[in-house]
């Protein structure tokens, strides 16, 4: 691009203005993993988003705040960053020792989790759980809880349960 005229300043301003924008995202393809921008008067065609990793899935949502990195200028070729905390949707947390998601979780892949893990909800498991310390429930101890009965093999299956003699 040479600057022999005003058209080409115009041009150029216009590139570097458009190299980094903030707008809202207006529509997401989640299986494309691709979202629209609305930037003032201009809405942008369908950009990626930029993540961590591509190990991982940090879906937009409509109405989210975002900057849309433009190189050249050009949005046809731009990408968006995450997104922005604003008065509509606020950080979920204020702690700087804390880090707060709040969404459902799906990992996969082996975890160690090192110190005390609290839960505020119904914990299930499709697999075998394993503990090295006591597991306690309700004030029942499983290392000391014992059952008043006693199985003793028989012809059918509730003959072998009889009560345990005092």
């Amino acid at each position: 691009m040479s600057l022999e005229n005003g058209r080409d300043i115009a041009e150029l301003f216009r590139r570097v203005n458009n190299l980094l924008r903030v707008g809202k995202v207006v529509a997401v393809d989640y299986g494309k993993a691709r979202a629209r921008v609305k930037i003032g008067g201009i809405t942008t065609d369908f950009l990626p988003w930029l993540v961590p990793s591509t190990a991982t899935w940090f879906p937009l949502k409509k109405g989210e705040q975002v900057v849309v990195l433009s190189p050249n200028g050009d949005f046809s070729f731009g990408m968006i960053l995450p997104a922005l905390y604003q008065s509509s949707a606020p950080a979920p947390s204020s702690d700087a020792a804390q880090i707060a998601i709040v969404a459902d979780i799906t990992q996969t892949g082996n975890k160690t989790i090192s110190g005390k893990l609290d839960a505020g909800g119904d914990i299930s498991a499709a697999g075998k759980m394993t503990a090295t310390g006591e597991v306690e429930g309700k004030g029942v101890k499983l290392s000391t809880h014992t059952h008043d009965f006693q199985y003793n093999a028989g012809p059918s299956p509730a003959s072998g349960i009889t009560k345990k003699p005092s």
